[in-house]
């Protein structure tokens, strides 16, 4: 069995710097992150989801088992979530693929990408501080894992706290039915001159991992999801 400690490396399994932040490692942990995007994306965004469990009130999909989710908050209560998906792994996923194409990224450059999606942050105050928090740790997680560029999609109202971070837009803006307006950004992982124009928290990020390199270590099995989906 494939482990995602073989598809991501140890360090990416261990605790962020911030203790609120950690890769989920557990079915329950999962299925957890599965319902925050169900209540978030389906029950009041209104999107339209072949993988939903509407009788279990989730959304978990195939390309999650090759992916990285990472919680923010506290132990038994996540309040915030996001996927992270290599971009040798997202070129099998029918939406991953979409953005990667509709990119400005050359086509060659895909499988040394790192796609992050799924972004899930619950209405409270609470919850919001995390975003940030979850970026840099996505962040370190690219780096950790040896991808040369990261890339998202981004409804308009978001571009602005992207683009802080040091994310551009690529290629055109496209319509998706239920979500609306999407727009690809990316952000080339050592792009030092970038990140300081932004003023980019992930900086620091960067700097730290070039100082000390890879930190923290952990190895679970790669959660079975095979009767789920």
């Amino acid at each position: 069995m494939v482990t995602l400690s073989q598809l991501w490396g140890n360090t990416a399994l261990g605790r962020s710097s911030n203790l609120a932040i950690r890769a989920a490692t557990s079915s329950r942990e999962l299925h957890a992150i599965g319902r925050l995007r169900y209540r978030l994306f389906v029950e009041r965004g209104g999107e339209s989801f072949v993988h939903a469990s509407h009788g279990d009130g989730w959304l978990l999909e195939p390309i999650d088992t090759a992916s990285l989710n990472l919680w923010a908050g506290p132990e038994r209560r996540c309040l915030a979530a996001a996927r992270l998906t290599q971009g040798v792994d997202a070129v099998t996923d029918p939406r991953l693929a979409a953005m990667l194409r509709r990119s400005a990224l050359p086509e060659a450059e895909h499988p040394h990408s790192l796609v992050l999606s799924r972004l899930a942050i619950r209405h409270q105050a609470s919850a919001r501080p995390l975003a940030q928090a979850l970026a840099r740790h996505a962040y370190r997680v690219g780096l950790e894992a040896g991808a040369d560029t990261a890339l998202l999609a981004s409804r308009p109202a978001d571009i602005v706290f992207f683009t802080r971070l040091g994310f551009r837009p690529s290629g055109a803006a496209w319509t998706e039915p239920g979500v609306g307006e999407l727009r690809c950004l990316t952000l080339a992982m050592r792009d030092r001159a970038t990140l300081r124009a932004a003023s980019s928290p992930l900086l620091a990020e960067l700097d730290a991992f070039e100082a000390n390199g890879p930190s923290g270590t952990a190895k679970v099995s790669i959660l079975d999801l095979g009767d789920d989906l």
